[in-house]
């Protein structure tokens, strides 16, 4: 247990690590000053979540973990403030925002084993930031953005930067994943039509104990169309952990969606420094097609390196401080993503069709098949870690409430029998029902 909880907090050089993307509050407004252009507006997030699963770790829980973690529930809840004003040519802007979460029972994670106290009370949003419109006239729509203090901030699907904090263990609401702004961050953008250039400094936020990682970096984004770009990333990374240097990211993406329906995407990524020599990447290509319930096919492969133990070098990817944007990106699988593996050292194919019955109405149905790069480096002998199903079901109830559902299997192969110890194991299935609500 303590081998496994020692991977799942080490395994970002920023710490994060938790799955929801931060909705996009509604906002309920206290305070109007048109002469001034000002504004004090209120948000509120609250989710509930119920888990119910069956042979957790495939069977083998309560040996691997020290307790069964097959059924637990969390609470969540963000109230926040938002303020405007104008300020010169420009706007002035902030926010400040707490988070409340809450687990009863045992997370299949592991982290609220052994624990009393699995809740807390923690700052999230805290910064203020100046706009200007129509920043260039050589960039058409061009807005300059400066914001400093704790934010959210994202790069490309997430594969990289989404995620700045940690959930779970004594703060509760692992899958929740509420907690998401960097701290002591500094972002400046330049966006326009075509361009967007974007600097950062990013601190996380880590659990009690957890590494304090701080990120450098540039973002370089050229959008042909909506649905169309090419960008590029380079970040210095340090995780200020005893032993390590800095650690040199660069990436490379692109999108494709043509009239026709088909799409190509995928992302290129590079890790090196003194210590470190590793890739990740995936493609992607997928087909919207016309017509009743918008079927989505698509099929993506990802593959992120392992180390080979015959070297002196670390080839194993690290992850950086990735976060949820889709189904699939970047927790792969809502049991072997959420629960068991992280990137490192997985390689992927993923297989996935989206229905639309109705506008408020979307079901994914996904089979995963993984494989570990480097199973000696994980402590098995089989590559095979096996396969896994999940269906989801989101739908909006209304503006304000939204019910999400998901039903998963995984079919352990021969690695993830031999990582829980060997001996006799069953699937694992996990079931949940998350519902929010925004103001």
């Amino acid at each position: 247990m303590n081998a496994w909880r020692a991977l799942v907090t080490g395994a970002t050089l920023l710490g994060s690590f938790a799955l929801a993307t931060r909705p996009a509050s509604a906002e309920r407004e206290l305070y109007r000053d048109d002469a001034h252009g000002a504004k004090l507006d209120f948000t509120f997030d609250l989710i509930g979540a119920w888990y119910n699963g069956n042979n957790s770790w495939f069977g083998r829980s309560a040996q691997f973990l020290g307790a069964n973690t097959d059924h637990w529930a969390d609470i969540g809840v963000e109230p926040g403030l938002t303020y405007e004003r104008g300020l010169g040519r420009g706007t002035l802007f902030g926010a400040v925002s707490g988070v409340y979460t809450s687990t009863t029972g045992n997370d299949a994670s592991g982290l609220t084993v052994g624990l009393d106290n699995t809740s807390e009370l923690t700052l999230e949003l805290g910064n203020v930031g100046w706009r200007v419109e129509d920043a260039l006239d050589a960039l058409e729509n061009s807005t300059f953005t400066v914001t400093v203090g704790r934010q959210d901030y994202s790069i490309g699907t997430g594969l990289l930067i989404d995620d700045g904090a940690e959930d779970g263990g004594e703060r509760g609401g692992w899958y929740l994943g509420m907690r998401k702004a960097f701290t002591e961050s500094v972002v400046a953008s330049l966006d326009s039509d075509r361009w967007l250039f974007e600097l950062f400094r990013l601190e996380n936020h880590p659990r009690r104990g957890g590494p304090l990682g701080e990120a450098y970096g540039a973002n370089v984004e050229y959008k042909f169309r909506e649905d169309t770009n090419l960008a590029t990333t380079y970040m210095a990374v340090d995780s200020n952990a005893p032993g390590t240097v800095m650690l040199d990211v660069y990436s490379v993406r692109a999108n494709w969606r043509a009239q026709s329906g088909f799409g190509l995407a995928g992302e290129y990524v590079d890790e090196s420094s003194s210590q470190i020599n590793a890739t990740g990447y995936y493609g992607e290509i997928s087909y919207a097609a016309k017509g009743a319930w918008s079927p989505v096919f698509s099929y993506r492969y990802a593959h992120f390196d392992g180390d080979n133990l015959a070297t002196p070098i670390d080839e194993r990817f690290h992850e950086i401080a990735y976060g949820f944007s889709d189904w699939g990106a970047w927790y792969q699988g809502e049991i072997t993503g959420e629960y068991a593996l992280g990137n490192g050292n997985l390689v992927s194919n993923l297989f996935r069709v989206q229905l639309q019955p109705k506008e408020d109405l979307t079901i994914n149905a996904m089979l995963y098949q993984f494989t570990l790069d480097r199973p000696l480096s994980f402590g098995v002998a089989s590559d095979d870690w096996g396969n896994e199903v999940d269906f989801t079901v989101e739908w909006e109830v209304n503006e304000h409430v939204s019910v999400v559902g998901v039903l998963a299997k995984l079919f352990p192969g021969d690695g993830a029998k031999q990582y829980v110890g060997g001996g006799p194991t069953d699937d694992w299935t996990h079931a949940m029902l998350y519902v929010s609500y925004r103001l």
